[in-house]
């Protein structure tokens, strides 16, 4: 099994083990679903942009990134359909601030710091494996790998 393969593995049940803190979460009330929504939802989101704002820095989305977010998500996307998904939202997804990650880790870590820590560790691998998939780590990939890291 390779190394990417190995990060995957490890990505999926941690993923899992945090979508069920986040259920409990929301299952003791601690979490404002009026405001905010799914707990689940309201991650997924901002983990899978900060992902489309990494794999788009280099200006292409590669077969290899699109196999590994599948693999991640348990989506099916080819990696023209992911750039059309990334079209769609490329606007939305460049305003996002570094800020607007962080607030949203704030928010989790005033919840719970544990899985606010559980999160942000999930962001660095996610972004991890997705740099590496296509063995072709960008000098753009790189500058954004080094501001997640920064800010998370």
């Amino acid at each position: 099994m390779s190394r990417i393969d190995e990060l995957t593995k490890e990505f999926i049940f941690k993923w899992e083990r945090f979508m069920t803190g986040c259920d409990s979460t929301e299952e003791i009330g601690e979490w404002n679903k009026e405001q905010y929504g799914e707990m689940e939802a309201f991650y997924e989101n901002d983990m899978l942009s900060l992902i489309f704002k990494l794999i788009a820095s280099d200006g292409k989305i590669s077969e290899e990134e699109a196999e590994y977010i599948n693999r991640c998500f348990g989506f099916e996307y080819t990696a023209g359909e992911l750039a059309e998904v990334y079209e769609n939202c490329k606007e939305d997804i460049l305003t996002l601030s570094n800020e607007y990650f962080k607030n949203g880790v704030d928010l989790l870590k005033a919840l719970n710091p544990k899985l606010a820590d559980a999160y942000k560790e999930l962001v660095i691998l996610a972004c991890e494996i997705v740099a590496q998939s296509d063995n072709d780590v960008s000098a753009e990939e790189a500058e954004v790998l080094k501001r997640v890291a920064e800010n998370f």
